[in-house]
């Protein structure tokens, strides 16, 4: 196997890239305490890999969990003088199990847990297959469910119209506040709004001023493989307008960049960072007092839902609902379900008619508290 290595390096693990039956792509490799490649834990990702199926976050998620598993086992003493492959070959269920009852006594969370003993099962598994080689005569898990419960879905947190205006409070710079402010209106994962570009916003152009709501296209990031899939999703026009104005200043219009230009840049002129944007929102909810997790990139998704639920579009909670899985992206509306525990009563006024707070209005009140001027940036 050809190999060209990448400079990602992990202790006991490297990511190369190797040449699969379609193309050159990325893959972990593991090797063993003594230096030598692991070939059945390596193996195993690179047939991951070559099914087209997950991105290379997602393959470098089962790595990691890979790797902390053997590394444990080579730590054994029982196990002293063997190489990782000859143990994967040989261990039983049990010390998968007390594996796992291990990782629940320091503490980590029931649905981390139970992730890790997915990835494994799915490991052993194609150990035993014809595809595997099948060099375990069983997997240990036929015919018995995981050791590990499987979790509660837990119940979405929002983040509130005022929660929003004291977070963008925190912000120094009309461009951060600008950034999350759009990252709230249209409910788009982090990864999504990086991928947002001038072009994108330009093209709203044509359409007439007086309407409330514009269809802007965006890249999602739940394709299949990884692969971006577009969307069309609803911007209101206070959300583009602050866009418009941002993109007006000599700062944004004077920032020299090769190619299609983002829509969003840093205090330093360059592309804002799916680290860069979640370290951002997590500092400006540390500086305006709020607890730790109470602000995140994924509650104020949240909070974008509970928008269309008290907003006005749509006729009834089914409609919102089937609106929130368009402008999310979900490929199921089992996704979007997880909004559907917010019962419609609660969006009843005193007198039992039903609430409704134009989501356009609330993106104008926002932007109009929250405008930062060139003047007033930090300095």
């Amino acid at each position: 196997m050809r190999t060209h290595h990448s400079t990602f390096i992990v202790r006991g693990m490297k990511v190369v890239k190797v040449r699969t039956k379609r193309k050159l792509k990325i893959c972990p490799v593991f090797f063993s305490r003594d230096g030598s490649i692991a070939e059945l834990p390596s193996c195993y990702l690179k047939a991951k890999s070559e099914t087209n199926r997950h991105p290379l976050s997602v393959i470098l998620l089962y790595a990691d969990h890979i790797k902390s598993f053997c590394e444990y086992l080579e730590r054994l003493d029982i196990y002293r003088g063997y190489c990782i492959d000859d143990i994967l070959c040989g261990i039983s269920r049990s010390v998968i199990s007390t594996y796992l009852v291990l990782l629940k006594g320091q503490g980590c969370e029931a649905s981390y847990v139970r992730l890790r003993e997915t990835i494994i099962r799915g490991m052993f598994t194609w150990l035993a297959s014809g595809e595997g080689g099948r060099v375990r005569k069983s997997s240990g898990f036929e015919n018995t469910k995981l050791d590990t419960p499987k979790p509660k879905r837990k119940r979405p947190r929002y983040v509130t119209q005022v929660q929003v205006c004291k977070l963008l409070e925190g912000m120094y710079w009309e461009s951060q506040r600008c950034a999350v402010h759009t990252l709230y209106d249209l409910g788009l994962r982090v990864s999504e709004l990086v991928r947002v570009t001038k072009d994108d916003i330009d093209e709203l152009e044509h359409l007439p001023a007086e309407l409330a709501y514009l269809p802007l296209m965006v890249r999602g990031s739940k394709g299949s493989a990884g692969e971006i899939k577009e969307r069309t999703v609803i911007i209101t026009r206070a959300v583009y307008a602050r866009i418009k104005k941002y993109h007006s200043s000599p700062r944004y219009r004077f920032a020299s960049y090769k190619g299609v230009k983002p829509a969003f840049l840093n205090t330093h002129d360059r592309p804002m960072t799916i680290k860069g944007i979640q370290k951002l929102i997590a500092d400006a909810a540390r500086r305006v007092g709020f607890k730790s997790k109470t602000v995140s990139p994924h509650r104020l998704r949240h909070g974008t839902a509970l928008t269309f639920l008290t907003g006005e579009l749509g006729d009834d909670h089914v409609q919102k609902l089937m609106l929130i899985k368009e402008q999310f992206g979900h490929e199921l509306i089992s996704t979007t379900n997880i909004y559907a525990g917010v019962s419609p009563v609660l969006f009843l006024d005193e007198l039992g008619a039903r609430y409704v707070k134009p989501r356009y209005l609330e993106a104008k009140k926002i932007y109009e508290a929250t405008y930062l001027s060139r003047s007033k940036e930090k300095r």
